[in-house]
């Protein structure tokens, strides 16, 4: 994949988790999940986990070093 590909698609990923991490348009519910789990925290723990593979997928292909140096 070239590089400035990784570059568009990485500002495009921040962009969509700043959006999700805002999520203006969502409803505050108050149903559970699993019985104990509620639904605010439930979105909270799918973010991180959404930005945590964002982060990892960052770090090994968009933020390296370069080969010249």
């Amino acid at each position: 994949m070239n590089l400035t590909i990784r570059h568009r698609l990485a500002w495009m990923g921040g962009a969509l988790l700043l959006a999700l991490h805002l999520d203006f348009w969502r409803e505050r519910g108050t149903e559970l999940y699993f019985g104990w789990l509620p639904e605010e925290l439930a979105w909270r723990i799918a973010w991180m986990f959404l930005a945590f593979c964002y982060l990892v997928w960052f770090c090994g292909s968009v933020w390296v070093e370069d080969e010249d140096s």
